[in-house]
């Protein structure tokens, strides 16, 4: 029987504008590809197609966009149960420029968006509470409590003490955004209440370092022991991944060598590697290579989510009994 996780977070609709912004002509309509991202709901799109059950927690409006989002998300076999529906709400917007150069730049509309006002109904935040003490597992980011308001995400975190006393494992992803934060010191409270209560860390090393200064690997790593986290994954890009457990001298596990086209959504590609081992019983670094696996083949593609018949064979190890 598959280990059930929930994850939290939001997704945003996506318009991508491609070479029309650059043009010199003098019409008045832009065209633009719509689609959808977000970085747990990628992890939550991956981990499904690797056989998970996943459930995601968020919320959207009750307008047709947020229909069709559901529905794609359904296709790929994540359950949307949890979707919270606001009335007269839509979902949040992010628009991609790509200068000639293939650089992107992104422009956020979600100040309205119904996700981040998730938790801030108290009788609905109970009641989602209630349901989610039945999952094994539930995941969310760094991006997942930002958008959160503090009243909602001291809610959280109330709810989190208890599922880890419930048997319930939490695992998190700081994926740190500076422009969703008000202040560096707002995020490393944040960050310090959410580690000590997380079972598994799937930190960026760029990330730790944008956040907290901090020198080395070492240091990042000290950090999360100091707050009692027990299986640190941190990874390194193209490095690979350190992984800490307890009792164990740190391993680094090294990525596949790749030549990226695009980056988008690595780490929320290896995230859903590593878990969806992890949460079929495999060791650490038996979900590593799974998550590099998924990673350097997302990563030389075009867009945070390939197609189906991209998705690669998961490696076959005979790596060491965590």
């Amino acid at each position: 029987m598959h280990k059930r996780i929930a994850v939290i977070g939001e997704c945003m609709l996506e318009m991508n504008l491609g070479d029309d912004c650059r043009s010199h002509h003098s019409e008045s309509r832009l065209s633009a590809g719509l689609a959808f991202g977000g970085d747990t709901l990628n992890t939550a799109l991956y981990m499904s197609r690797l056989g998970a059950s996943v459930e995601y927690v968020t919320a959207l409006g009750d307008d047709h966009l947020s229909d069709w989002m559901i529905r794609q998300w359904q296709a790929e076999g994540i359950g949307c149960d949890l979707v919270k529906r606001e009335a007269n709400g839509t979902p949040g917007l992010y628009l991609i420029e790509t200068d000639a150069s293939g650089e992107r730049t992104f422009h956020y509309w979600r100040d309205r968006a119904p996700a981040k006002r998730l938790l801030d109904n108290p009788q609905a935040a109970k009641q989602l509470f209630a349901e989610l003490k039945d999952f094994d597992a539930v995941y969310l980011s760094g991006i997942s409590l930002a958008i959160l308001s503090p009243y909602g995400r001291e809610c959280l975190f109330e709810f989190l003490a208890e599922f880890r006393q419930g048997g319930g494992q939490v695992i998190f992803d700081g994926n740190y955004r500076p422009r969703l934060w008000g202040s560096e010191t707002l995020t490393r409270k944040a960050y310090e209440q959410i580690l000590r209560l997380t079972d598994i860390a799937l930190p960026t090393f760029e990330d730790e370092q944008l956040l907290f200064a901090d020198s080395d690997t070492d240091t990042a790593l000290a950090r999360f022991q100091e707050y009692g986290v027990k299986e640190v994954v941190l990874k390194l890009g193209a490095e690979g991944c350190l992984i800490v457990q307890p009792h164990r001298d740190p391993k680094l596990v090294p990525a596949n060598k790749v030549t990226p086209i695009d980056t988008t959504a690595a780490g929320d590609s290896f995230n859903a590697g590593y878990l969806a081992s992890r949460l079929d019983g495999n060791n650490a670094e038996e979900a590593a290579l799974c998550g590099h696996k998924l990673a350097g083949t997302v990563i030389q593609h075009r867009g945070a989510i390939i197609a189906q018949s991209a998705m690669p064979t998961m490696p076959v190890t005979e790596a060491d009994p965590a």
